[in-house]
């Protein structure tokens, strides 16, 4: 069975966090339990244009829970 896609649902988002590198927010998160991605996601083109040449990525699916993803909330 194919469910329709939800138009106001994600599953990743990527982001910086004013003054806090993409790949020391990851190493803190990790301390924490929490595995998100840092680097340029095979996006350098747009990252230069953007002039961001970093970002982390956080990557949600069916088997995060919410307290997970609010832990994620919360920690950031």
């Amino acid at each position: 069975m194919v469910q329709k896609m939800q138009r106001d649902r994600v599953s990743l988002v990527s982001f910086n966090l004013s003054g806090v590198h993409p790949h020391d927010l990851t190493s803190f998160l990790d301390e924490k339990g929490i595995c998100i991605r840092a680097g340029h996601q095979c996006t350098q083109p747009l990252l230069g244009k953007l002039e961001v040449y970093s970002v982390a990525r956080a990557s949600l699916y069916f088997y995060n829970t919410r307290e997970e993803s609010g832990f994620l909330s919360f920690k950031l």
